[in-house]
């Protein structure tokens, strides 16, 4: 994919800068704005992608320039401030996290799961990241590099994010049998979410949109102590198709869980 940076409109001396570092970050080609459209930049540079130097790096993808890609908290801070309010999170629940854990996030993504789970896994635990784009990678790694006027909260968190920029089953094989308490994996719907107030669908066009391989379950099975959880649509025949149980049987999306312990679902 070839992607450019550039400035903001408003090229100021520190927006240049912040372009040059950010083109260094990204390891991609800076560009001059030359007060260009996202869409003319697009055309004239022959780039399928630009990332604008703002305060923080937007990432903009030809197939939606009207979906710009950057990172934030999103959900993970309504999840959070329910748990600070001492209501329960379906996804801890389910997966039994604790602190002192060692959670294995096989698609982070925005990281939005990962700092739920670092903050059930409190000071002691571990979060181990992994996300196969590059771009969606560098660019959580951008958040966790550059923490100026975050929240002390958030930044303590992306503290204890490891990330691991490379494809999950590549990690997996890695791990010893029974290294990690839970492993989850949160793929792209194979059928994407069409509604236009959606958090997600600006990361497809940056993601690996490739379906769970049994192969990556069994791994996960391997390395496991407690659990592996997989989100999808619960009509979607993913839960069928890679051994998992469900937790709800409708819904705009369901948890397919396997445990350890039961075997339940186990593929052969």
């Amino acid at each position: 994919m070839r992607v450019v940076c550039t400035t903001p409109w408003n090229a100021t001396p520190a927006a240049r800068q912040r372009a040059d570092q950010l083109s260094r970050w990204f390891t991609c080609p800076r560009v001059p704005r030359r007060n260009r459209s996202i869409d003319t930049l697009l055309q004239e540079e022959r780039a399928e992608g630009v990332i604008v130097a703002e305060s923080s790096p937007v990432l903009y993808h030809a197939t939606c320039v009207d979906k710009p890609l950057f990172f934030h908290p999103g959900m993970a801070k309504t999840r959070l401030a329910a748990l600070r309010r001492g209501n329960g999170d379906r996804l801890l629940r389910l997966a039994e996290v604790r602190p002192g854990d060692v959670v294995l996030d096989g698609t982070l993504g925005l990281g939005t799961d990962s700092l739920v789970f670092a903050h059930a896994v409190g000071a002691h635990g571990r979060v181990l990241a992994v996300e196969s784009s590059w771009w969606l990678a560098r660019l959580f790694q951008y958040a966790q590099t550059h923490t100026s006027g975050q929240p002390a909260w958030l930044c303590e968190l992306l503290s204890r994010i490891e990330v691991h920029v490379a494809p999950h089953l590549h990690l997996l094989r890695q791990l010893p049998d029974r290294s990690v308490d839970v492993v989850y994996f949160d793929p792209m719907f194979r059928s994407p979410v069409r509604t236009a107030t959606t958090q997600v669908e600006p990361i497809r066009p940056w993601a690996d949109v490739s379906a769970l391989t049994p192969e990556v379950v069994r791994e996960a099975q391997r390395v496991t102590r407690r659990c592996v959880i997989v989100k999808e649509r619960p009509t979607s025949g993913e839960f069928q198709r890679l051994g998992l149980q469900p937790d709800k049987p409708r819904g705009t999306f369901a948890y397919g869980v396997w445990r350890k312990e039961s075997g339940d679902g186990a593929l052969g």
